[in-house]
């Protein structure tokens, strides 16, 4: 069976990842979204919202990370994913228990992957020693499937969604009273082989006496005899017999090592043939566990992630998929600013249909970057099938994701800012293609206004003739007001909104770009406070 909570009808395997997906985790704060999801939350203290550390479970973080930065490329695989996340976060008892099975069932597996390349082949005792840490194997995970097993048996009448729950059904019907009766049965006999249970065996005497075809015919627990002296002598015959089948130590009478040898290679034969016939089905469950720890990871993350999250304030919805040119957003809030600061930043409401070039100007400290921020770690939550942060969120599916912000000055680096700043955009051209989207954020600011400006204006100009999505923060005054003046009919102009009094409410309005970024109010309010 495979674990298809994350895929209709596939595994997680390797799938492509963002091209630049470390710059975009450093320039959209993703970071905090991934260690929120695995253990962090907000609980209130004397009215006010506090961080609690929980136990952070680093496996959820890293998967978490690992499926948000692997876009889904059909409506349908984003349809299908978030159903799976609603349930998660619906149901989210459900996907605790689920996943903490999970868990346990995929660290048994590594942990025994692990031991047994620890034990390597030996001979003799060692293999006796790897039968029985293998028959141990297989117990432990027919135990993990029994639980998973119940966990949806339970839970079967009471998902939200019919994906949740044509997969626990799948499992149910493959998993069934029958098959489980009959895998218990097996693992039952083959415990009593090691202890006190009857096995018997037939075999050809070859050359010298030696056993040649060698056949299991049967095992059973031991005939229990009731009364009087059979019972006393059979406890003492099956005394003897399972020293000589489960102690190599022990000697018979005569101390006759060559035929307690023989035994214990019997024993030895026997119990691997038995575990050689169950690899198959143990490297399956192996893989299915492995799959289902991953993807179940990612699930308790998101469930983590908006649980947390929504106490503060914040809306989520399931984004619209449309076509590219359709891009709009209602109530958008910066998620990670949302999170650093435990409570609900200014919201934003954008319709940007038939706009594929998006230029911010405004006033300075007016939430321009945040707002920018916003919009890429939307872009991202959609594309991985997880809600977003906003009352809605419509936009198109982008194979790439680009993101170019200003970098605070390195004192390792050896060339200058504006070099450093070239050379990643160079990166990003070399890799961008007209499915892809740019979000750049004051770049080419390191230098003069002059300068800057050609060099922006050449860069979005060659961009907006492909077609390529580019939302973009400036403070290049001059830029901006050339491109406003050319009347590009795929380009939307908006500021960060300042009152009269300086006041900035961190809301980007419609408007044509200013000369100013009206530093002189931080200036004042600077300059003020040092005098007072």
């Amino acid at each position: 069976m495979k674990v298809t909570l994350l895929y209709k009808d596939r595994e997680w395997g390797t799938e492509k990842s963002y091209f630049d997906k470390e710059e975009i985790c450093r320039d959209l704060n993703l970071d905090i979204l991934f260690k929120t999801a695995g253990g962090f939350c907000e609980e209130e203290e004397e009215g006010k919202a506090v961080k609690v550390a929980k136990e952070r479970d680093n496996y959820v973080v890293e998967m978490t990370k690992r499926v948000m930065l692997v876009p889904l490329l059909s409506r349908e695989e984003v349809h299908y994913r978030q159903q799976m996340v609603k349930e998660a976060v619906t149901n989210y008892d459900w996907m605790e228990e689920l996943y903490r099975t999970a868990k346990e069932a995929g660290e048994e597996v590594a942990r025994f992957a692990a031991d047994k390349k620890k034990r390597g082949y030996g001979s003799g005792t060692d293999q006796g020693r790897r039968q029985v840490a293998n028959i141990a194997y297989l117990e432990r995970i027919v135990h993990y499937l029994d639980r998973l097993e119940t966990v949806f048996r339970n839970w079967q009448e009471r998902f939200v969604t019919k994906e949740a729950a044509a997969f626990a059904q799948e499992f149910l019907a493959e998993y069934n009273p029958e098959y489980q009766e009959c895998l218990h049965k097996v693992v039952k006999d083959i415990r009593s082989s090691t202890a006190d249970g009857v096995v018997e065996v037939a075999a050809a005497l070859g050359p010298g006496l030696s056993m040649t075809g060698l056949v299991l015919c049967d095992i059973r627990e031991p005939e229990v005899v009731k009364t009087g002296f059979f019972r006393n002598a059979a406890g003492k015959i099956g005394g003897f017999c399972r020293s000589l089948f489960v102690d190599e130590t022990k000697t018979i009478e005569g101390e006759n090592q060559n035929l307690l040898q023989d035994i214990g290679a019997i024993k030895n034969v026997v119990l691997g043939a038995m575990m050689r016939f169950f690899e198959p089905f143990l490297e399956e469950k192996e893989i299915f566990f492995k799959q289902l720890y991953l993807q179940t990871a990612f699930l308790m993350g998101a469930a983590n992630l908006y649980r947390r999250v929504h106490r503060i304030g914040v809306d989520f919805c399931f984004p619209e998929i449309t076509e590219r040119e359709n891009f709009s957003f209602e109530g958008l809030t910066e998620l990670s600013l949302a999170i650093y600061n435990l409570r609900c930043p200014v919201d934003n409401t954008l319709s940007a249909e038939g706009k594929h070039l998006v230029i911010v100007t405004g006033a300075n400290q007016g939430g321009k970057s945040t707002y920018l921020r916003s919009i890429g770690i939307a872009q991202v939550m959609l594309q991985c099938g997880m809600y977003v942060p906003a009352k809605s969120f419509a936009s198109g599916l982008y194979q790439n994701i680009f993101t170019h912000f200003t970098r605070r000055e390195d004192s390792a680096m050896n060339s200058g800012r504006l070099d450093e700043e070239l050379g990643r955009m160079e990166r990003i051209v070399d890799n961008l293609t007209k499915d892809s989207i740019l979000f750049l954020n004051e770049s080419f600011a390191t230098t003069t206004e002059k300068e800057g400006s050609v060099i922006a204006e050449d860069i979005t100009r060659a961009l907006y003739e492909r077609g390529v999505r580019v939302m973009m923060v400036t403070h290049l005054m001059a830029f901006a007001k050339r491109c406003y003046e050319k009347g590009l009919a795929h380009a939307l102009f908006l500021s960060a909104e300042r009152q009269e009094d300086g006041v900035r409410t961190f809301r980007m309005i419609k408007r044509e770009p200013e000369f100013t970024s009206y530093g002189l109010d931080l200036y004042d309010a600077v300059i003020g406070e040092e005098k007072n």
